[in-house]
């Protein structure tokens, strides 16, 4: 091939690839399509968090946990804490009908980068769990042990987005992949009364979203 043959051989060549799409490259940590590390847990976790004032500091957390797959078996915990622990009235209990669950849970994955769990362990009791409602309008969790009976319900819901946090941040180093559906009010009820608080928003990343939200097909994974 000529000088002249090959220039216009390599100009064709380069006509042809410049409009051609870049071959697309799988995310960090993922390979062939399958996310890489070791699966913790597989289920739904939604939350509620009430607030004294916008910005301010949570006076309720509420952390459910319905789990479809762990190490330590499927089953539900129902973390709720009421103030900070100063006050003789503050609250923190977890209702299980899975114990072994609660203590991996709490241990090897929550535990395992926040001490709290640890400085200011949970009361625990075996208690009775269902649901109601639907995530178009309202959704409801009901937990009831023989002292405490706690009823959850995310209402005036948001539109979801897809939630993919890569394992290997700070302070959560877990990676979690979720369905995330916010909610601009929420309640937890205890005993009957309605705990003091309120729901703000807040955004996360481009999404809107706030301090309660439903979290559905879950996955923890490092």
């Amino acid at each position: 091939m000529t000088r002249v043959s090959r220039t216009a051989a390599a100009a064709l060549l380069a006509m042809g690839t410049a409009g051609a799409p870049a071959m697309a490259q799988a995310p960090a940590g993922v390979q062939n399509g399958v996310k890489l590390g070791k699966v913790y847990l597989s289920g739904e976790n939604p939350v509620i968090r009430l607030l004294d004032k916008e910005g301010g500091t949570p006076v309720v957390v509420a952390s459910f946990w319905r789990v479809i797959w762990s190490p330590a078996g499927a089953g539900h915990v129902c973390l709720l804490t009421t103030g900070n622990g100063a006050s003789p009235d503050d609250l923190r209990i977890a209702l299980v009908d899975n114990e072994k669950l609660f203590e991996f849970l709490t241990r090897d994955v929550l535990g395992s980068y926040d001490k709290t769990y640890a400085e200011r362990p949970f009361t625990v009791m075996p208690a009775t769990f269902g649901s109601s409602g639907n995530t178009a309008t309202e959704w409801k969790e009901s937990c009831r042990s023989d002292r405490y009976a706690v009823e959850l319900a995310w209402r005036d819901l948001y539109p979801p987005f897809q939630l993919d946090t890569p394992a290997g941040g700070s302070p959560n180093p877990f990676g979690v992949t979720s369905l995330f559906i916010p909610a601009r009010s929420a309640d937890v009820i205890l005993n009957g009364k309605r705990l003091a608080g309120n729901v703000y928003p807040q955004m996360r990343g481009p999404a809107q979203s706030s301090t309660a939200f439903l979290a559905f097909s879950e996955s923890w994974i490092k």
